[in-house]
């Protein structure tokens, strides 16, 4: 579970946990080169897509 937590969210690439600013949206660490970029808010709408996935609304 450490290399989760040791990786930008949206590129994979090696970050300093301790340093490193965290995606509020999905609480993922998240490099200084994605931060605040297209691809980030990309991969948030993935990650939060498939978060719904075999829910089933039950106000109907």
């Amino acid at each position: 579970m450490e290399k989760i937590n040791s990786t930008c969210f949206v590129c994979g690439k090696e970050v300093d946990p301790k340093t490193t600013s965290k995606n509020l949206m999905v609480n993922l660490p998240i490099c200084k080169e994605c931060k605040g970029s297209d691809k980030e808010k990309v991969k948030v709408d993935e990650l939060l897509e498939g978060m719904a996935d075999g829910f089933v609304c039950g106000c109907i």
